[in-house]
């Protein structure tokens, strides 16, 4: 896939995630209108669109791309059901819906039927009483004719009229079934033909991937998200990577999430996990050897309402996780702060942000009172992105930068110390290439060149001693993690995949 489309993509999906699904879909349309068999796309488009008519469209031209994409089998399934169920409850007869009528004119067919059946056992025991009389006759004709000749006409006679006295009875039936109408659903639904014909795929591509020298002589664990996208959502497999033990890795559960960031002990992370149900995201924590999953936002189930949660970081100390949703009288994601030692019977969130601007990616400083967040403007003449300070105290938002549509930030992350922010950002010119950049977490100053490199390079993450960074790199053709030595210069692959690799927090003793 290009890099252009690749873009394209990632930035469909921050807009979907903000909630923005008008820009959303202009991007994913773009995607699909650029490669036709961008099972992401149509997949990505189907969350998106206004009608059941295009989500069906999209949908089924996934299953034409990937028939076992199970997501897309079920959300089709969902949308045939529902269908069904909203023209059987339609009133065809005031007062009376589809299904009622049915059921009317059911066991109205069942009462015909029985009466029928009456009939035809009377019918029969007639004829066959008729039979009956008819054989003694014969019986009396043979005796004194001493021939059979006349058995076999009656026998042939009588076997005749009950063939037809059953055909008759058989006919009548036919026609008083055929007399009723027959409700056949009818969807309100227009059948619109997939956009595009799918011809058969050539085969994959194995990506040629450059060797560069793994890591050595760290310490902590790396939470990432990583491997295949097995349902084209972009949540992966949710593990770490234990440093200080050769680099091993292990999977953290069994649900597909992405943004993970680790606790103050190293032993839980939180996470966002895709809800299939809703096309949509909820918040999840779990220890590190995959015990006691705890659904996140049943925490303020009772206070709040906000929809669409995701981008949760913990505070260095574990006390509060910072995220991102949707507030349920608005229309663009905002910034909330959950509060874990909140007295028990009071509301553990606060809202950061309350305006039209949409948010993405926070993260706190290290001492709890200030949120570094993507900001983005798409309703004012001076639209754009930046990065801005929240005062978690006043609500008060200083920005960090003030470029618009210069440069788009994303990713920011305050070093250890808290007194700078690293993040990642594209030029204007060159959509597919971020850099990364670190500035004064203050706003004063320039920023200042980190990693610079033809290719993307984004979600910088800073080990807690300052001297390493982690970042994602599709330098190879794939997203792999790298982990750049300040120190001694150098740069490290820490993973060489075909598939997407992405560092989310990175833990120290």
């Amino acid at each position: 896939m290009s890099a252009s489309i690749n873009e394209l993509l990632r930035k469909g999906i921050a807009a979907a995630r903000e909630g923005d699904k008008s820009t959303a879909r202009d991007l994913f349309q773009q995607v699909v209108d650029l490669d036709e068999k961008s099972e992401k796309g149509w997949f990505w488009l189907a969350s998106v669109v206004d009608s059941d008519s295009e989500r069906r469209t999209c949908l089924e031209n996934v299953l034409h791309i990937n028939p076992s994409n199970e997501r897309a089998q079920k959300a089709l399934d969902t949308l045939t059901f529902d269908a069904k169920k909203v023209i059987s409850d339609e009133e065809v007869i005031p007062g009376i819906s589809r299904s009622q009528l049915r059921l009317i004119l059911g066991g109205g067919f069942i009462l015909v039927v029985l009466i029928l059946i009456v009939a035809l056992v009377g019918i029969i025991s007639n004829n066959n009483r008729i039979a009956a009389e008819s054989a003694d006759s014969t019986a009396v004709a043979v005796a004194q004719t001493g021939t059979i000749s006349a058995v076999t006409q009656i026998a042939a006679e009588n076997a005749i009229n009950n063939t037809a006295t059953a055909e008759s009875v058989g006919a009548t039936l036919t026609a008083l079934y055929t007399a009723i109408p027959t409700i056949t659903p009818t969807s309100s639904i227009p059948t619109l033909p997939p956009t595009w014909t799918p011809r058969p795929t050539q085969g994959s591509v194995d990506v040629a991937v450059a060797s560069l020298p793994p890591p050595t002589g760290l310490t902590g664990r790396l939470v990432v998200w990583s491997g295949p996208d097995v349902l084209s959502v972009d949540f992966l497999d949710v593990g770490y990577y234990d440093l200080s033990n050769a680099n091993t890795y292990a999977r953290i559960g069994d649900n597909l999430g992405r943004n993970p960031s680790m606790y103050i002990t190293g032993q839980r992370v939180v996470y966002s996990r895709y809800d299939p149900q809703l096309f949509s995201s909820v918040i999840e924590s779990i220890n590190i050897n995959g015990t006691q999953l705890e659904a996140v936002q049943e925490r303020w189930r009772n206070f709040d309402t906000t929809l669409d949660p995701e981008h949760p970081f913990y505070s260095r100390d574990g006390r509060y996780i910072v995220f991102i949703g949707r507030p349920v009288e608005r229309q663009t994601a905002q910034v909330w702060l959950l509060d874990f030692n909140a007295p028990a019977g009071t509301d553990p969130l606060t809202q950061l942000s309350d305006d039209d601007f949409s948010y993405a990616y926070p993260s706190i400083s290290p001492d709890n009172s200030r949120v570094a967040v993507v900001r983005t403007d798409n309703f004012s003449a001076n639209s754009g992105t930046d990065i801005v300070l929240i005062d978690v105290a006043s609500g008060g938002k200083i920005p960090l930068t003030n470029d618009l549509t210069t440069y788009t930030e994303t990713n920011p992350r305050f070093t250890s110390d808290g007194s700078q922010i690293v993040y990642s950002a594209f030029p204007s010119n060159n959509p597919g290439r971020n850099d990364i950049f670190i500035k004064n977490a203050q706003g004063s100053g320039t920023s200042q060149t980190l990693i610079t490199d033809p290719s993307n390079d984004i979600f910088p993450v800073m080990s807690e001693d300052g001297r390493y960074m982690a970042f994602a790199s599709d330098r190879t053709g794939a997203y792999d993690i790298y982990i750049y030595d300040f120190t001694g210069q150098m740069l490290w692959q820490l993973t060489s995949s075909p598939t997407e690799d992405y560092p989310g927090d990175w833990w120290q003793p």
